[in-house]
């Protein structure tokens, strides 16, 4: 029975260790994933990387639009549903 006991607890200890092997590799709105979001990301089987998790669901991560100079003025440009929106 000690032996069962032994062997038990040493088999979670591994699996508690081995199973964030893949902790760094998703990154949600700008830092690393908790467990919980790595969980939710795998479970919709997105690949690793830098994503958005918010109310409208999951997206890639963007790069903030730069601003666009034409001429004089200055354009404030972002992307909503991957189409370039400027002001």
């Amino acid at each position: 029975m000690k032996k069962t006991l032994i062997a038990t607890a040493v088999a979670l200890g591994l699996g508690l260790l081995i199973s964030p092997s893949f902790a760094g590799s998703y990154v949600v709105n700008g830092h690393a994933a908790s467990p919980a979001e790595m969980q939710l990301l795998a479970s919709y089987g997105v690949q690793s990387g830098n994503w958005v998790v918010d109310g409208y669901g999951i997206s890639p991560a963007v790069q903030k639009a730069s601003a666009q100079t034409t001429g004089s003025n200055t354009q404030s440009c972002r992307y909503v549903l991957d189409v370039l929106l400027c002001d």
